[in-house]
């Protein structure tokens, strides 16, 4: 073997690659479309980072990081080079005492799960406001 592929096999490495490619364009859609709906409903728990891509005139933009803080949580999803740096913090009075990695999308479940759980707590709360008034 002369260390060249032959035709099917290049082929084959064209096909990969391609939906490589493919799927970091699909994670990007992604994250933005999650950074727009977490910005949309929680505001006061969400900062979101976005520059700028394409150009001088071009109004498009990537996310750059999201970091939200959920009770005793802290998540934080940051772009590198290779991707996207995700991270759950376990806080207390503000100093994190636990840092840990998460694949994206362990981050995202988590994230919504800390959410949900967040809104049934603040609905429960509600409630018993309500009932105390009353």
């Amino acid at each position: 073997m002369t260390g060249e592929l032959e035709p099917q096999q290049g082929e084959a490495l064209d096909l990969a690659a391609a939906e490589v490619r493919a799927d970091a364009v699909d994670v990007q859609a992604l994250v933005g479309a999650l950074a727009a709906r977490l910005e949309g409903a929680l505001p006061h728990l969400v900062s979101v980072r976005r520059r700028k891509v394409g150009g001088f005139r071009s109004k498009e933009t990537e996310v750059q990081s999201i970091a939200i803080g959920v009770g005793d949580a802290r998540f934080e999803l940051i772009r590198t080079a290779g991707g996207f740096d995700c991270t759950r913090h376990s806080v207390v009075r503000g100093i994190t005492l636990k840092r840990e990695q998460r694949t994206l999308a362990q981050w995202m479940a988590e994230v919504v799960a800390a959410v949900t759980d967040e809104a049934e707590l603040r609905e429960q709360d509600r409630i018993a406001l309500e009932a105390m008034i009353r």
